[in-house]
């Protein structure tokens, strides 16, 4: 069996974090490392951990003093990870006892594997949703399906460390996940196992609550277009995608006539491959091409 390396990022987690390491600790797949990588909690996160680590010998506390955020901080904790594979956690989720078994089990040649995960409220009570019935779950080596959108969530997956080093350091403003999955399909790509093995626990604190809560218009563009600049930069200059990302990567730079009627028709044109992820009918992805005319989404 080998080495499996948990990486979990804590900020302030005290409220939910016990439920997570215990889940992590029943796995059926027992050659773990469990790292706790510490963003410079104030509340009393790093003390609970390291009384569970007292009895578990597999379970280590890093605290770090200097704050760097959560991509930086997944950074720092999977440089500590000695694993063939690494698993990231997040500090408020639920893992289904066979999760590891069953990932590391089928991700064959895959650089990613992961699963669905199944909302639900602070309780952990299912509230009939799942990652799977906002998007599409798909299996691919295509770096244009993850240009606008993303359904490889990190809390969900399993990645060989061969990708790791190929990954980092991870880029400013791109989710770690996402900078994964797209690296993924410039080498053996992702696949999907159709089973929900997380609950994702929804809170006034979880990323993706505090997101919706907090939009900022403006930021988005611009992270839209850091996103774009910085897959166009890495893809490689004999991949068959490097001049359609060209091509999307100078239309966002600005908004102009020319540059609106070149993004729009490049959608069009890609739809099938740039909205792959998107959970519309044709004639919507069309509709979803036009509109790039007016506005970057």
């Amino acid at each position: 069996m080998k080495l499996v390396s948990i990486v979990v990022c804590t900020y302030n987690g005290s409220k939910y974090i016990e439920t997570q390491i215990q889940s992590l600790l029943e796995q059926t797949y027992s050659n773990i490392e469990i790292i706790i990588a510490d963003d410079s909690s104030t509340d009393n996160t790093v003390s609970i951990v390291t009384n569970l680590a007292k009895n578990h010998n597999n379970l280590s506390v890093h605290s770090f003093k200097e704050n760097l955020g959560y991509i930086k901080n997944f950074e720092r904790g999977i440089l500590l990870a000695n694993g063939d594979y690494i698993a990231l956690c997040d500090q408020d989720d639920w893992w289904h006892p066979t999760k590891i078994e069953k990932l590391v089990a089928n991700i064959s040649d895959y650089d990613i594997i992961y699963c669905n995960s199944e909302f639900t409220n602070a309780l952990l009570e299912p509230n009939g949703n799942s990652f799977s019935k906002s998007k599409n779950m798909i299996t691919s080596k295509n770096p244009l399906n993850f240009v606008i959108e993303n359904c490889v969530s990190g809390h969900a997956s399993i990645i060989k460390k061969e990708l790791i080093e190929k990954s980092l350091p991870f880029p400013d403003q791109v989710p770690h996940d996402w900078w994964l999955t797209f690296i993924a399909t410039l080498n053996n790509g992702v696949t999907y196992y159709d089973e929900a093995l997380v609950k994702y626990r929804f809170h006034d604190n979880n990323v993706i609550v505090s997101k919706k809560n907090k939009v900022d218009k403006k930021a988005k563009k611009i992270e839209r277009r850091h996103r774009v600049k910085t897959f166009y930069e890495v893809i490689p200059e004999n991949n068959k995608n490097k001049k359609i990302l060209k091509t999307i990567n100078n239309s966002f730079k600005s908004f102009s006539i020319i540059n609106n009627i070149k993004r729009a028709y490049i959608f069009l044109k890609h739809r099938e491959d740039l909205l792959a992820i998107l959970k519309k009918s044709d004639f919507k992805k069309r509709v979803f091409a036009y509109t790039m005319f007016f506005k970057l989404k």
